[in-house]
């Protein structure tokens, strides 16, 4: 056995480091091997090297980035994630009570924003004087408040699409996507699988739109990824309500971080609003 001469900790990683490899060890949450091989049959082949494993944890060879990042990371992820999409589809028997069960938790999720930003709001003008936060807040309600009667309006629009469905589209969901996950060094991988799911491809699109609307040029990528595999007029649609979907303010007492927060919180709803304004979340 090869001694160990380096190990770094990340999280709940651990990277070993030998006079001839290096290696990564992580808790097992699921049966990758058997993930990974029905992969392979469907084509696609670009997970990682499982070295060993057993029921509490799994050894993977280690895979280093290029130190020169290439001008074309983003889309080929994206067109990765498509692949994996398409090669892993297929409809499943599903009754209507889902669709139902869906549509109530974003419209009670809906019906919880409004009514956190109206407390707000009254609350702020009831006061003699505003902070700068409250201000912030006030000047820009109309654009809080009308973003959610537009989810409102699509949730309800998507609902008439799917309620009198008894299939469902799902495909493999890799459910942890971000640009740190993707790797192109010696071999294309993409990593971090442990919560994968078999569910609908929108979650995919969500979580990376979420951890990366700033870094990534989303209209351009949602062109790519429609070019490669279209969304159908539910999936643009449901993407559509998800991502719109606002956050609530982080409670603190500090100012500063609160005039931080709700900047951020706007920043993402205008960032998004142009998104779709661009169309690229229409289906054809």
């Amino acid at each position: 056995m090869n001694k160990i001469n380096k190990i770094q900790i990340r999280g709940n990683v651990k990277i070993f480091s030998t006079e001839s490899e290096k290696y990564v060890t992580k808790p097992k949450k699921k049966d990758l091997s058997s993930l990974f091989n029905y992969l392979n049959t469907r084509g696609f082949n670009i997970t990682p090297e499982i070295i060993d494993e057993n029921k509490d944890e799994i050894r993977y060879k280690y895979y280093e980035d290029s130190p020169f990042s290439s001008p074309t990371k983003d889309e080929d992820l994206i067109k990765t994630v498509s692949s994996l999409h398409y090669k892993t589809t297929y409809f499943k028997d599903i009754s209507r009570k889902k669709y139902k069960d869906i549509y109530n938790t974003l419209i009670g999720n809906i019906d919880y924003l409004k009514e956190y930003y109206d407390n707000l709001i009254r609350t702020i003008d009831f006061k003699i004087y505003m902070s700068p936060s409250d201000y912030l807040l006030a000047r820009n309600f109309t654009i809080i408040n009308s973003n959610l009667i537009f989810i409102e309006k699509e949730l309800n629009a998507w609902y008439n699409l799917v309620k009198d469905k008894t299939k469902e589209k799902v495909c493999i969901v890799h459910n942890n996507l971000k640009r740190e996950n993707f790797i192109e060094g010696e071999k294309v991988v993409l990593t971090g699988w442990d919560n994968y799911l078999v569910d609908t491809r929108i979650l995919d699109i969500y979580k990376l739109y979420k951890k990366e609307y700033k870094k990534m040029d989303f209209t351009n990528l949602l062109k790519i990824y429609n070019d490669e595999y279209p969304l159908d007029d539910e999936e643009s649609k449901l993407l559509t309500i998800m991502i719109s979907m606002p956050s609530t303010i982080k409670e603190t007492n500090n100012e500063y971080d609160k005039i931080k927060e709700i900047n951020e919180i706007l920043d993402y709803i205008y960032r998004t609003n142009e998104l779709i304004k661009t169309g690229v979340l229409k289906s054809s």
